[in-house]
């Protein structure tokens, strides 16, 4: 017996080839579900937009102005605890860099924007800006991790999983 379900494998894979785009499977195959289709509760959320660039642009040149950075510009890193950076890194001599590109408030919110995102400066008192992200730890792979489901151990929801409930799925 043929099921169609009114979608091509090549657009399947297209639709949930990348980790948050699979959030739409749902969606895409329609409502019914081994769970039924009503919602768990009344949604919090009509929609989520996610931006997780992991190897993208540093924070430290776009959104997250450092004037200190200008100050410590060539200097030797030290995190103040008495263990250098290059124990982490294995590069000795590791200094401190300033940003290359120059930074400006923009907006009635003041939000300190670099020269790299010039539209995005515009429309800054539209957006939500989360500040306030840290890590336990300084190894990107963990810290991505981290930054997906809260912990650097596995067994526990990934931003996708909070997404769903918070549409009430």
């Amino acid at each position: 017996m043929k099921v169609d379900h009114g979608i091509s494998r090549r657009r399947f894979l297209e639709a949930t080839g990348g980790g948050f785009g699979g959030l739409a499977l749902g969606q895409i195959l329609g409502t019914d579900s081994a769970f039924g289709s009503t919602l768990n509760h009344v949604p919090k959320a009509k929609r989520v937009i996610q931006l997780f660039m992991n190897g993208g642009v540093s924070q430290m040149d776009t959104f997250d102005h450092k004037p200190e950075l200008a100050v410590l510009d060539g200097q030797k890193f030290d995190p103040g605890d008495g263990r250098l950076v290059e124990s982490v890194t294995n590069s000795p001599g590791f200094k401190v860099l300033k940003s290359p590109f120059a930074f400006r408030r923009h907006g009635e919110c003041g939000r300190w924007v670099s020269e790299v995102l010039p539209h995005m400066a515009t429309v800054v008192d539209d957006l939500a800006f989360l500040m306030s992200m840290n890590s336990p730890t300084n190894v990107h792979g963990l810290g991505s991790y981290m930054q997906t489901t809260g912990f650097t151990l596995p067994g526990f929801p990934c931003m996708g999983a909070w997404i769903s409930y918070a549409l009430g799925r």
